[in-house]
Parts: structure tokens; sequence; C-alpha cells
């Protein structure tokens, strides 16, 4: 027991290298047990499963029966969480297994129970009856055995009231830190929506350079097709010369007398070389002027080309900032408003109340929770509050509920906020699952002589309007008599219970076995037909 209650304040990390470095098997099994344990309460469920899995190969070997059925629930349980259902159903079975060898009837009815979930979930009616025909045939051998026997000690002490109110100053400071964080990524993307403006400015002036650059270019062109006109103008010129020179010798042929033949024939070169070195340099004065506007061109084009390319790019990375910046806003508004508010208020700046007729309310509240508290450091009991409600988060959520709020210890959720027609079947479903969680950890602790918590649930379906509160730091929240009548139906609860309204019975009296309790007083409401759901 002092091996439990030391090593239960340590992280998981530390307990593995603890069983790394030792060497008595017992130890090292009850130390990767504990780690699994330690990463299923941080949701780390593969590495839960994993370590688990060690300390069920261990006790298996050691002969430790408690200690392989437990490991082998955690290592299921890992596997459970990330939606693995073949690998938990074989991890279930072994835990069901080791608790019969071990002689613990209530854990194999319970590895047999969570097999039967996953069954239904997954649509095999048949498999789950034989799940649920198994846990039938172990408890009535059990029960023709014998009745187990136990005591439960409840050891509590007052609680500290500055504690409790350091507790919601801590609770305000981080609300307001997520609120001032939104404020934040909204500035971001205001300015990373005028930044992107700008960068549209830039392009629609680059295009417009673009254009400018392609009309140099057709000019370019013209004046090359101009200079190539002129070429032939020159060659033309250079027929026409030749025919002039040809004329001039015909002249010169017909004044032998005057001219030798000598004299005429150096005439005719040179007046040829003449003509080809002023073609010649016709010639290379157009390829030059040519060549260098070409270059010239294609060194704008070029650089046109690069500076686009940049822009463009800078615009592509803003995008993608301002994008990674929306989503991070979205995210934060969704963790504290339900998408179809979130999006009216993204949309229109306002969300507009809401009236729904057919809503159903969950109240939980702990029992003793003042005097359990006081045994704790303000730390310890934020880490027990988180996990909690950790794993109510985690079940409202499978079964599709809108968390409201928690109140210190109280934790408030409802359904049938939404257009659609519902009933309250879900939220009872959410609320016999929220009862086994706490059955559950109620054991756990036991085992660890720690304080534990019990919940009283009460549910009332009924009319309520929902909407949006507040400018700055506005919150999602519900109102009406449906509210209040919910919080008396978990005021006249008995902890480990679940109290349903005569409105809530009426809607799920064909689903679940229910025990009436007859007309009880409530708090300003009179008297009350109140059920107790039973299964």
């Amino acid at each position: 027991m002092l091996l439990g209650v030391r090593l239960s304040a340590q992280q998981p990390t530390a307990l593995e290298a603890q069983a790394a470095n030792s060497e008595d098997p017992q130890q090292k099994m009850e130390l990767l047990y504990r780690a699994s344990e330690k990463y299923l309460q941080l949701n780390s469920f593969r590495k839960a499963s994993e370590t688990a899995h060690q300390a069920y190969m261990i006790a298996m070997s050691e002969g430790n029966a408690l200690i392989a059925s437990r490991s082998a629930y955690n290592n299921a349980e890992g596997y459970s969480r990330i939606n693995s259902y073949g690998e938990a159903k074989i991890r279930y079975n072994r835990g069901k297994e080791a608790a019969i060898v071990g002689n613990d009837v209530d854990f194999a009815v319970k590895c047999l129970g969570k097999m039967s979930e996953m069954a239904n979930f997954q649509g095999n009616r048949a498999e789950a009856a034989a799940f649920n025909k198994q846990a039938q045939d172990l408890i009535r051998a059990a029960n023709a055995k014998s009745a187990p026997a136990g005591s439960i000690v409840n050891a509590a002490t007052p609680t500290n009231a500055a504690e409790m109110a350091a507790l919601k100053a801590l609770y305000a400071k981080e609300k307001e830190q997520l609120v001032n964080e939104r404020n934040q990524l909204a500035s971001n993307i205001r300015i990373l929506q005028s930044e992107r403006d700008q960068l549209s400015l830039d392009m629609a002036k680059l295009r417009s350079q673009t254009v400018d650059l392609t009309k140099q270019t057709q000019q370019a062109q013209q004046v090359i097709t101009v200079q190539g006109k002129q070429l032939v103008t020159v060659s033309e010129q250079k027929t026409e010369a030749e025919r002039i020179v040809a004329r001039k010798q015909i002249l010169l042929e017909g004044l032998k007398s005057e001219i030798t033949l000598d004299s005429i024939a150096r005439a005719q070169d040179a007046q040829e070389q003449e003509i080809k070195l002023q073609r010649a340099n016709n010639l290379r004065n157009i390829l030059i002027l040519a060549l260098g506007f070409t270059m010239v061109i294609g060194g704008l084009i070029v650089k046109r080309f690069l500076d686009h390319k940049k822009q463009k790019k800078a615009l592509e990375e803003k995008n993608k900032m301002i994008e990674e910046a929306r989503e991070r806003s979205d995210e934060l508004l969704l963790n504290i408003l339900p998408p179809p508010i979130a999006a009216e208020l993204k949309e229109h700046g306002i969300a507009k109340a809401r009236r729904y007729e057919g809503a159903s309310v969950l109240f939980t509240d702990f029992k003793s929770f003042t005097k359990i508290s006081e045994q704790l450091t303000p730390e310890q009991l934020v880490a027990e509050l988180d996990a909690y409600f950790r794993a109510f988060d985690f079940i409202i959520k499978q079964y599709k509920l809108e968390k409201i709020k928690t109140i210190g210890d109280a934790y408030m959720c409802a359904s049938g906020l939404s257009d659609r027609i519902t009933s309250p079947t879900n939220i009872v479903k959410a609320a016999l699952e929220i009862q086994e969680y706490l059955s559950d950890m109620k054991a756990e602790k036991i085992a660890k002589g720690e304080p534990f918590f019990e919940a009283r649930i009460g549910v009332h379906t009924g009319p309520v309007v929902a909407g949006v509160v507040g400018v700055d730091k506005f919150v999602y929240d519900i109102w009406g008599d449906t509210v209040n009548i919910a919080s008396r139906m978990q005021e006249n609860c008995e902890p480990g219970h679940i109290n349903v309204s005569e409105a809530t019975y009426l809607e799920i009296q064909y689903n679940f076995k229910c025990r009436y309790r007859g007309k009880i007083h409530a708090k300003n409401k009179g008297e009350i037909d109140m059920y107790y759901v039973n299964g």
C-alpha cells in the first residue's frame, strides 16, 4: 500500500525508468502497471497499452492473477480509446480469463461488459448477447458459492475556503488568457488580410507592367522587321548597282580606243569591292542593333519573370499564414461554442438566441467535495477535477452531447440543442457511463487507500433558450425552468444514482429500467414525480 501511495505522485516516464532498473519481477510488474494507469489518465493510449502489456506478461510468468487481469484491462482500454476494437477485445478477454483464475468474478464481469459494449457499438448484437450471457453465468456461479463482503472507509476532513477561492481565481485567469489569445489571433488575421490585399495590388501592378513589356517586345519586333526591309532595300540597291556596272562595262568596251582593258578591269574590281564593303557594313550594323535590342528585351523579360515568381511565392506564404491563423482561431472558437453558433458569430458578428422545445439537461455534483478537497493541495485538487472532467468530456462526446459549463465541482451538459428532433436516450446513456466510470475510479481509490468522489446526477427534459452572452468574454449558456428542474433532480438524488423527472421518464421508459420514487418535494418547485434509472 505504501508503494502505491508513493508511486501515484510520480510521472509515468519516471515509473518506467524505475521498472527498467529494477531486478525484482514483482516490483517491476507493479511499476509498469502503475505507469499504464498514469498514461491512461494523461490520454497517452498507445503508451498505456505498451506498459500494461509488459506488466501483464510479467504477472502471468509470476502467477499474479490480480495484476495480470488489471494489466490486460488497461491494455484493452488503450486500444479501445484509439478505436482498435479487435485488439481491445483480445485484451479484455485476457483480463477476464486472469480474473477467473484469481476468483475475481466482479472484474471478469466488468471485462465481459466492455466486450459487450464494443460488440453493440459495431452492430454485432449476437456477440454482445453471448458476452452478456457469460457474465450472467459467472454471477450465478459466484452467488451459488457465497456473496462477497467488504466495507468502504471514507476518510474526509473539512475544506479550506481560501484554497477554493484561489482555485476559482485560477480558472478565471485561464479563461481570460484564452479570450486574450483569441483576440490576438483575430488581430493577426486582420493584419495578414491587409498584407494580402497589398500583395493583390502589387500583383495587379505586375500584370500591368507585363502588358507594357509585351507591347515593348512587339515594338522591338516591328523595328527588326523594318531593319529587315531596309536590308532588302540594300540588296536591291546592290542589284541596281550591278546593272549600272554592267552598262558601264558595255560603254567601256565601246571605248577600247581610249581606255585599256586593264584599266577597265581595275575599275570594275574597285566598284565591286566598294559595293561589297558597303553591304557588309550595313548588314553588320543591322545585326548589332538587333542583337543588342534582343538582349535588352530578354533581360527585361527575365527580370520581370523572377520578380513575379518572388512576389507570387511571398503571397503564397502569407496566404498560408492567414489560413493557419484562421484555423487556430476557428479551433479556439469551436472549443467555446457549438459549430452552428460559432459559424453564425463569425459570419454576422452576433448569434441570436434560440428556443428548443425538446432539450434534455444533465447536472452532476460530487458528494462531500468540500470535505475531500481539504485533504488535497490546490495542485492535486485541480489535477483530480481535470482527470474526472476530461473523462466526462470524452463520454458526452461519444453521445454527441453539448457541454455547457463547469461550476466548481458541478458539471452541466445538454442534448437536443439543434433543429432536429431528439430524445433524451443518449444523455441517459452518458449518465450511466459516467456513474460506471466513477464506480471504477472508486474501486481503484479504495485499493490505494485514497479518498474518492461519488456523484449525484439529475436529468430533466423540456424547453430551453440557448444563446451567447457577453461581448469580450462571451459564453454559450442555456436558460429556462428546465435547467432549474434538472438542478433539483440532482439535489434530490442519492450518490451513485441517476434521478430523472417524469418528463424524461416518459421518453425513456421503454429503453431503460426505471424505479418510481414517488412525489418528492423540490426547493421552490413543490412536489415532483421522480424516478431512478437502474440500467
